[in-house]
């Protein structure tokens, strides 16, 4: 068993390296700009990509739970509705307890994994790779300093921004952006549609 696992693990070390040494001959001509700039670019990219997969991907199984949420609720408010209230009260519990939890829960957990797979581990993997490839020695090395940004505010106080705070305040800068983008097209398309 041990042997399977080390050959499946050496297989993804395998992909990865291949996709790490891809990305840099990619992206090494825009280090001229700046590493702040290149990370910009990735933080960019990875948050179009969460945003396209989160909006296209969904499994057999989301789409059944959600259909079953979906139809339990629906008995759940249709029991509410019966002329005697305590009697509607009793049945929508009985739901409750019943299947609606049940698969409220399985949906839930569901849409969890779904969100994790499709916006936080590219996210992780991204900043895995930024804070690997620049490192405070690799850009001592390519840039001739350790940090991607550095503030002198006064004469005592000083900010360094490493890889790592520079790609989180590029990825927050990039979700605003794209919810912003969304707004407008939204707010768009409605001023079409109202014409």
């Amino acid at each position: 068993m041990d042997n399977f696992l080390d050959s499946i693990w050496e297989s993804i070390e395998t992909f990865l390296t291949g996709i790490v040494t891809f990305m840099d001959k990619i992206f090494s001509p825009l280090e001229i700009l700046g590493p702040g700039f290149v990370i910009f670019i990735f933080a960019l990219i990875v948050v179009g990509i969460t945003r396209l997969i989160g909006r296209f991907y969904e499994t057999k199984r989301f789409v059944i739970l959600k259909k079953e949420f979906e139809h339990w609720q629906s008995i759940r408010v249709e029991a509410m509705k019966h002329p005697d209230s305590e009697k509607g009260k009793a049945l929508a519990k009985n739901i409750d307890q019943g299947e609606l939890n049940k698969a409220y829960y399985d949906y839930f957990f569901e849409g969890l994994l779904k969100n994790f797979i499709t916006n936080v581990l590219p996210l992780l993997l991204m900043a895995a790779y930024i804070t690997t490839i620049y490192s405070p020695q690799t850009l001592l090395k390519r840039f001739g300093k350790e940090w991607v940004f550095s503030f002198t505010f006064g004469s005592n106080y000083q900010v360094n921004a490493s890889s790592l705070l520079w790609y989180v305040v590029c990825v927050l800068f990039s979700f605003i952006g794209f919810a912003i983008i969304k707004y407008l097209f939204k707010k768009q398309n409605e001023s079409k549609l109202s014409a």
